[in-house]
């Protein structure tokens, strides 16, 4: 009796499976003989070049009175690492000017 049921089980998964890989590929999202260019949206100049940060002005202002915490010390912004990462910022309400920034080293 076992082997019939195990025989049963067996066959039962076999035929899910080669009838799984012999169905129809429909609904395909692209072919072979598709290009992707096509499809892409243009942008236009003006975005592009914003895009590229030509013509843009900076989103953030940091200026003297701009508390700069390098690890938890303070320290002035030209004498932050490259490879500092920016931990927290505070903004002013008016969301341009900064009024702290806290950096951390990979160390």
């Amino acid at each position: 009796m076992t082997r019939l049921t195990f025989a049963l089980a067996s066959w039962i998964s076999l035929v899910s499976v080669a009838s799984a890989s012999l169905a129809s590929h429909q609904g395909r999202l692209y072919s072979a003989n598709d290009t992707f260019s096509s499809s892409v949206p243009r942008l236009p100049a003006v975005a592009r070049e914003q895009a590229a940060g030509q013509g843009t002005t900076p989103e953030y202002a940091v200026t003297e009175r701009t508390e700069i915490l390098l690890d938890g010390r303070p320290c002035r912004y030209e004498a932050v690492p490259r490879d500092a990462a920016i931990e927290r910022m505070i903004v002013a309400p008016d969301r341009k000017t900064v009024l702290r920034v806290y950096f951390l080293t990979g160390k």
